[in-house]
């Protein structure tokens, strides 16, 4: 053997050992693990939710529900009355029937759900920050009298509540669907509820 032939031989034999080497060292190294998310974080898709206009326009705090994605008061001088349900001689199921009006009827016809009602003064989202409508929505004081439990069953089976997802008459719909809502409102429950910072 020569000097050429035994050179690159040496390479490789020197390479592979080297990257055996790298190998084993490596592998004694623990691997790199990531941070996990700011469960604080888990409550913003809700956020994005709640504070869309489908359930913005009922969520106020006057008691006068808001219509179209303006949120403009609601024509005719609509109000809730005391119990968020109308007024006596003009209940919202006047116009508002349990399925939405047929497309027959135009555009703007009246959307039509089960229960079709104000919420409750308390569980107003407009003009709220985050951290603000956070703290609401978990309190059974302002939710509604509702555990983590029934809010969840309100978000995924309340069928009022589902409406926002169908509302018809090319009203537009909250940005996650609603079987994303209700797995971001699971997953937000599992972490323990967790607010963002104010």
């Amino acid at each position: 053997m020569n000097l050429r032939t035994m050179l690159p031989t040496g390479v490789a034999a020197a390479a592979l050992i080297l990257a055996l080497l790298g190998g084993v060292l490596g592998a004694a190294e623990p691997p790199a693990t990531q941070a996990p998310p700011d469960s604080r974080g888990l409550f913003e898709p809700i956020r994005s939710v709640i504070q869309h206009p489908r359930c913005l326009n009922c969520h106020v705090a006057d008691g006068r529900p808001r219509q179209y994605d303006d949120s403009r008061v609601h024509g005719q001088n609509v109000q809730g009355g005391p119990d968020g349900r109308g007024m006596p001689g003009l209940p919202c199921s006047t116009c508002h029937q349990s399925t939405n009006a047929p497309t027959t009827a135009g555009p703007n016809a009246p959307p039509g759900a089960p229960n079709w009602h104000l919420a409750p003064k308390e569980m107003v989202w407009v003009d709220v920050g985050a951290r603000d409508a956070c703290l609401r929505l978990r309190d059974p004081r302002s939710n509604g009298g509702k555990d983590l439990a029934q809010l969840r069953h309100h978000f995924a089976e309340d069928k009022l509540v589902a409406w926002g997802w169908q509302p018809g008459g090319g009203r537009s719909t909250p940005p996650l669907t609603h079987a994303q809502t209700v797995a971001a409102v699971d997953a937000w429950i599992e972490a323990g509820a967790p607010c963002p910072a104010g």
